[in-house]
């Protein structure tokens, strides 16, 4: 993960990101992943899995913002049960807690370790989300826990990390397992998922989350930001069983919206950033647009990143 004092890693063939790092804080090997909270000369503290960034302190709120409130717009601002799936230190259950429209959260997390590296060590997302009397937290494979759990919800939020071959996230994102949490949903219930890097060359991830949400639900809404420290653009899809249109609402209504529906301050997410999130540049919407699922994924040149 590191090269001297910088991180190394590669997002596209023959194209990487490096951070400096400045100071090791913590690091571990759970029985699922290798966990680290490294502090880094521009970005402040974050955390790496298995040598890949995960999120720092400098721009954490663009990722976690981007990932619910697109989603809680569509929902009204109003979510009687939330599941997160992954969401390590919580900064999507944070987000999901400024609504009280909100009803119940449930993160479901399999590695108990990343919740408590996220309690002793990074400080910048939080940990008042745990405590919050509408969260549950489950320490359990999310598709063991769906296929037991009767209840339906309405948002259901995969922040889980990459599915990287043999990695505990890998089975999550097939069709299989996007249609298990679509049976799970209400009627009127939204799926968010990442999708990864939409870069000139590193699309490829992308292309195939989105395809796989395309493929399971009738309707699917695609969006962009910039994570920085990602370097490079990112995409988020919405799946839903009913259709929506992100780009029907006016960047005043929607700031009317949160100022009515949310609480707290958000330093990503308005109207006018939605706009810009939904208006996808047209070199992104070629590039995601013809995916064959039948051909296995190719994510790296070399399968991961440099340790």
């Amino acid at each position: 993960m590191t090269d001297g004092r910088w991180s190394f890693e590669e997002i596209a063939p023959g194209e990487a990101h490096r951070h400096r790092i400045v100071a090791e804080v913590y690091s571990t090997r759970s029985a699922f992943q290798h966990i680290q909270v490294l502090e880094t000369e521009s970005y402040g503290r974050g955390l790496f899995l298995d040598g890949r960034i995960q999120h720092v302190a400098a721009d954490e709120y663009i990722y976690s913002e981007s990932m619910v409130h697109p989603a809680m717009l569509l929902l009204g601002g109003s979510c009687g049960r939330a599941l997160c799936i992954g969401a390590g230190p919580g900064g999507v259950v944070r987000e999901l807690l400024r609504y009280p429209g909100v009803g119940e959260v449930v993160q479901v997390e399999i590695d108990t370790s990343v919740i408590d590296v996220a309690r002793d060590h990074l400080p910048h997302v939080g940990t008042e989300h745990w405590s919050d009397p509408r969260v549950r937290l489950e320490i359990a494979d999310v598709l063991e826990y769906l296929t037991d759990e009767p209840g339906r919800f309405d948002l259901i939020v995969n922040d889980l990390s990459e599915p990287l071959p043999g990695s505990p996230a890998a089975e999550v994102f097939s069709v299989r397992s996007v249609g298990l949490m679509r049976s799970r949903l209400s009627e009127g219930g939204l799926y968010v998922s990442w999708c990864g890097s939409v870069g000139p060359r590193s699309s490829e991830m992308a292309a195939r989350i989105g395809a796989v949400v395309e493929r399971v639900f009738p309707y699917a809404y695609r969006y962009v930001t910039h994570p920085q420290s990602y370097g490079t653009v990112w995409m988020t899809v919405i799946g839903s069983n009913l259709p929506l249109d992100p780009l029907g609402v006016g960047a005043a209504e929607i700031d009317r919206h949160l100022a009515e529906r949310m609480t707290g301050t958000l330093r990503l997410y308005d109207g006018v950033t939605h706009h810009h999130m939904f208006n996808v540049p047209k070199d992104v919407r070629e590039a995601v647009a013809h995916v064959d699922l039948e051909q296995p994924i190719q994510l790296l040149v070399d399968g991961g990143a440099r340790t």
